[in-house]
């Protein structure tokens, strides 16, 4: 008897697990749910790590970057740009999404990407600089006006340790800076700027084009907004005025697009002109920009006259990507429009940049070179 009733358990456990096979194999929102169960089983249980520091006494020749990486979904692509052996990742916002009330408390989504197998991996390896864009700054599109931008900011500094120490006393934002190498008088010296475009940054002219919903801003008519705000404004020149052989400026939105309808520096003229007069007035060789935010990838050169040639490198994102059909007069080549990450590859020796847009196969979709001047 007592061996009949445990195969009856048997048979009425087998029944119910292919009834939920069957139940979950044919409803896609649990098939998805199980998924996400399964990605969840595979994660580390604890939050946890030793970030790996980064090594200012010497010049990088290998520096990969990235934005856009949604901490609910899965992230393989930090297994490759393992691969390429990159000194430096340099993270351009939007490092976790943070800005729906779904998503809230943000220290409980950067737990979620510290959880993730392969930026686990990759974060324990590579050193990381991060700023941070709207949806880790804990509000879509937000500015100065961002009623969460203490605790936004609080959780970043958590997630980023180093920052903290980058900072000046009483200094508002997370704008910060680092200058690797130049130990000697013959080793070469980069300078990499961190840009925080959200904390001191005026409301958007927003546009209400119900015909085209990829037409979100405009120019501001307001001549007095700003990006930067004048203390980082300032802050900015003391560190161009610097000694440096090459320059990378960080801005989490695109500085030289013009034409698309979405955030970008051109939303504010008198803000990208004054970046590009503090160019001519300083005089900073070997300066070029990265940016993130607009879910896909682009290289795009601007010429301003009386200083040279400039060039802003998107890579966006590490899984969040779109196809908006977007172009604009200063991209060289077409967008990147699937998983995406730059890599810098600088040979000091020879004077020269390439500047590489990557694609999840390590495929290089896009490049430039650079020359050291």
């Amino acid at each position: 008897m007592k061996l009949k009733f445990q195969l009856l358990l048997v048979l009425l456990f087998a029944i119910s697990c292919q009834s939920t096979s069957k139940s979950t194999s044919s409803d896609p929102a649990k098939k998805d749910e199980a998924a996400k169960t399964q990605e969840a089983s595979k994660r580390p249980k604890s939050n946890d790590l030793t970030p790996r520091g980064v090594d200012v006494a010497v010049a990088p020749e290998t520096v990969a970057f990235g934005s856009c990486a949604n901490q609910d979904k899965p992230q393989p692509i930090w297994d490759i740009i393992a691969k390429d052996e990159p000194e430096l990742f340099i993270f351009s916002g939007d490092n976790v999404y943070a800005s729906t009330p779904e998503t809230k408390p943000i220290g409980a989504q950067y737990k979620k990407l510290n959880l993730i197998p392969e930026f686990r991996r990759f974060r324990e390896h590579i050193p990381i600089l991060a700023t941070w864009d709207d949806h880790d700054y804990g509000v879509n599109d937000a500015g100065s006006d961002n009623p969460e931008k203490d605790e936004a900011r609080r959780e970043f500094l958590n997630q980023w340790t180093y920052v903290k120490d980058s900072l000046s006393k009483g200094q508002k934002g997370v704008y910060h800076t680092k200058i690797l190498g130049g130990v000697t008088k013959k080793s070469p010296m980069l300078q990499i700027i961190m840009l925080d475009t959200r904390w001191f940054r005026s409301p958007l002219k927003k546009i209400d084009d119900l015909t085209n919903p990829n037409k979100k801003f405009g120019p501001s008519d307001d001549k007095k907004a700003t990006i930067l705000g004048e203390e980082q404004w300032a802050w900015l020149e003391r560190q161009l005025r610097k000694p440096a052989d090459v320059r990378v400026v960080v801005s989490s939105i695109q500085f030289v697009a013009e034409e698309h309808g979405f955030e970008k520096w051109a939303n504010f003229p008198q803000e990208k002109e004054r970046f590009l007069n503090l160019l001519r007035r300083v005089g900073p060789k070997n300066l070029f920009i990265i940016s993130g935010d607009r879910h896909m990838g682009t290289i795009a050169k601007q010429d301003v006259k009386g200083w040279g040639t400039l060039y802003d490198i998107t890579a966006s994102g590490i899984n969040k990507f779109a196809d908006l059909g977007e172009s604009d007069k200063s991209y060289i080549g077409a967008p990147t429009k699937t998983e995406n990450f730059g890599l810098l590859k600088i040979n000091w020796a020879q004077k020269k940049i390439d500047i590489q847009l990557r694609d999840s196969a390590n495929k290089v979709l896009n490049e430039v070179e650079m020359k050291i001047r």
